[in-house]
């Protein structure tokens, strides 16, 4: 993702400068205005949602989504706690470059939008409390880390003060560093001098998909937007028939695969080694 910085992010040295010890929210008084981009299967975004407004008392004000799909008003509009519906044009030169354009959907959004709340939560819409405990874990700046590289930001879960909005680039390093969204987002807070407090992934479904954030009390399905592009970049990186069984068992508040799928999973990731085995061999 990022060449030779690769190893460089990966440390957790360096994500340990980057988490201070800071006081969790709690009751505060802090108040929240969710932020969602929507793209593909409309299954997530309302699932999210519905999550969100089981799960979250009335801190969470409201919820402000982005149509990054162009085509969902009429559905998203609908949905627990929305305020408002964005829209912006295509941003056709990172669709080019990553298939997508959540980078300028979430710049655009964030500095259109008057926060009245103190803090803004950043969700993918496949990322959505499972336990009521969520906000009270939160920190000021509290940012999920990227799976593979611990010392960056990933956008699916990111809790911080309004007040710094405005000044977060979401498409820092995609174009210069190979990087995907808000990948620097941790790194822009801390230069702005708020302490930053990173939630590292755990794997959930046996470990082949997903990751639970926050102490187990978030979950993030991760690219499931991707099944239902167009753009075989994205496509290709989920297994379509594999989705609609992970869906059942989302909607199920299921996180763990029971054994028959298990044992499917399994037989079918032999099958695709022994695949790359002859492949190989072909070659040979």
């Amino acid at each position: 993702m990022i060449g030779a910085l690769a190893s460089t992010f990966s440390e957790p040295s360096l994500a340990w400068r980057l988490t201070y010890s800071c006081p969790v929210l709690g009751e505060s008084g802090a108040t929240y205005t969710v932020v969602s981009c929507h793209f593909g299967d409309p299954f997530w975004i309302k699932h999210t949602l519905d999550q969100l407004d089981r799960f979250s008392d009335s801190r969470v004000e409201s919820v402000i989504l982005v149509d990054q799909s162009r085509a969902s008003r009429e559905v998203l509009q609908h949905l627990p706690r929305v305020q408002e519906v964005l829209s912006f044009p295509v941003d056709t030169a990172q669709v080019d470059l990553l298939g997508h354009d959540h980078p300028a959907s979430l710049n655009r959004a964030l500095q259109s939008i008057d926060f009245t709340t103190t803090h803004v939560v950043i969700l993918d819409s496949d990322c959505f409390p499972i336990d009521d405990s969520w906000l009270d874990r939160v920190h000021d700046v509290t940012l999920a880390s990227d799976p593979r590289y611990v010392a960056l930001s990933h956008p699916c879960f990111m809790v911080f003060p309004a007040s710094i909005a405005k000044q977060l680039d979401f498409a820092e390093g995609i174009q210069e560093l190979q990087m995907d969204t808000g990948r620097l987002v941790g790194v822009q807070i801390s230069r702005l001098h708020h302490d930053v407090h990173f939630t590292h992934p755990t794997l959930a479904f046996q470990g082949y998909r997903g990751h639970f954030l926050l102490d187990a009390s978030v979950y993030h399905h991760g690219s499931a937007s991707f099944s239902s592009s167009r753009d075989s970049r994205l496509s290709v990186q989920v297994d379509r028939a594999n989705e609609q069984r992970f869906k059942q068992l989302v909607a199920e508040d299921t996180f763990t695969l029971p054994r028959k799928d298990l044992l499917q999973l399994k037989a079918q990731g032999l099958r695709r080694r022994a695949s790359r085995l002859i492949a190989r061999h072909a070659r040979a």
